[in-house]
């Protein structure tokens, strides 16, 4: 009678390997109970470059050609027992049998997708730029985990309960439809490129396989930025720099604003960067004073800091200020004391960013822009002004703390360097 109730058990999850896409060698363990389906991915438990014809499907065992065939086949029972085990024992849904297994594996927790975002948020919140503040990349991560939920609100999931194992191809597709139908697109990008980092620092942790999710439809950035061609022409740089106090928009910080964005002008920094700029930054190089930095955003990454000479500009702008900033920064814009009791992270710098942006919505009709004018579009100016003067490319990458290639496919504006195109026009005169 034990051994009926067994076999029948037995019969309920169906549990095979299957070899798997048209790339490659892909194989994963096939769970089926009930007309539900499941899937977990075993390539990161192989060993040697494996082909689709070393694998015999009907034996479920790769051939004795095959790369340390041996050793892969005794992986592959080992872990294909745990799951043999559990569902001779096992009355309930496939969904929870998973659940049980994954539990139950070498007494470790269960991954939840919950859980991974969590690690990674708390991982991140571990960084923190050279003043102290954390960085602000964790942030996305929750913003991740708040979309998870919505999602899975609306597929009727349990998201406490969804497993990163439970992520597949199936899944991130639906996510992608559901941006496009639920969220009229909102956020496409920004949610493919959390949920793919997600699923790839879980993969790292040997978590999760992504090959899994191989060939999903990501969305992707566009390969050049449109942004490029949004660059201030020689005689709106001049107007911009001469506006008087007067000529301004009226707003209490509107002379802040301006000479904040003429600063960036010369130096081609990023806002976040020039705001957090101070006195100790600047070291003599050459007889010549300069801002000697790592950029907040690739600082960990970025091999050799930024070098940015000081001109009479810069330095009349620093004087007009200094009285006014505090704790050794350039502008008066973020402090210790904010620093301490702000209550979003970097809080004052996404608050000064945005009340600029705003104003140069304003400058930018006064300027006659045809597109709109942020901050980002003074960074854009400068490296295309440097790069037209003829200033060579290597220095201008290094000078803004980017590669020559962001330098030619972002922020370089052919079509606003008219002095190149007017030595094209004289070059072709026979």
């Amino acid at each position: 009678m034990y051994n009926v109730i067994q076999n029948s058990f037995l019969k309920m999850i169906n549990i095979n390997y299957q070899a798997y896409g048209t790339s490659g060698f892909n194989l994963r363990l096939r769970f089926y109970n009930d007309g539900e389906t499941k899937f977990l991915a075993v390539n990161k438990l192989l060993k040697g470059n494996l082909l689709k014809k070393h694998w015999n499907q009907k034996k479920q065992q790769f051939i004795p050609s095959a790369p340390f065939s041996d050793e892969n086949n005794a992986i592959l029972v080992e872990y294909k027992q745990r799951y043999d085990k559990m569902a001779m024992k096992w009355q309930g849904s496939l969904y929870g049998f998973l659940a049980a297994v994954q539990a139950d594996k070498f007494g470790e927790d269960t991954h939840t997708m919950k859980s991974v975002i969590e690690f990674v948020v708390a991982e991140q919140k571990k960084k923190s730029h050279a003043d102290g503040s954390t960085k602000g990349s964790y942030e996305g991560y929750e913003k991740l985990g708040r979309r998870m939920q919505e999602f899975c609100d609306y597929a009727g999931i349990q998201y406490d309960k969804l497993l990163i194992t439970d992520i597949n191809s199936v899944f991130v597709n639906n996510v992608m439809d559901w941006i496009v139908k639920e969220k009229k697109g909102k956020g496409h990008v920004y949610i493919s490129a959390m949920l793919h980092a997600t699923l790839a620092r879980a993969d790292k942790e040997g978590w999760f396989d992504m090959q899994t999710v191989k060939n999903c439809r990501w969305k992707g950035k566009n390969k050049e930025s449109v942004q490029k061609y949004h660059t201030l022409t020689k005689k709106q740089c001049r107007k911009f720099i001469g506006l008087t106090h007067g000529e301004l928009p009226k707003n209490p910080k509107s002379d802040l604003y301006h000479d904040f964005c003429t600063f960036i002008l010369y130096t081609g920094q990023s806002s976040c960067d020039a705001i957090t700029l101070q006195y100790d930054d600047i070291k003599v190089i050459g007889g010549v004073e300069h801002f000697v930095f790592k950029r907040r955003k690739i600082a960990e990454k970025q091999a050799v800091p930024c070098a940015v000479p000081i001109n009479q500009k810069m330095r009349e702008i620093m004087d007009r200020w200094k009285k006014q900033s505090r704790d050794g920064y350039i502008f008066p814009i973020r402090n210790n004391e904010k620093l301490a009791n702000q209550k979003t992270n970097n809080g004052d710098i996404k608050h000064f960013i945005s009340r600029l942006n705003n104003w140069l919505k304003k400058i930018g009709k006064i300027l006659e822009c045809d597109f709109s004018l942020h901050t980002y579009t003074f960074r854009h100016t400068a490296i295309t002004h440097y790069i037209s003067k003829g200033v060579p490319t290597l220095y201008v990458a290094n000078l803004m703390g980017t590669s020559v290639k962001n330098c030619e496919n972002i922020y370089y504006n052919n079509q606003g360097d008219v002095v190149s195109r007017d030595k094209v026009l004289k070059a072709i005169e026979f």
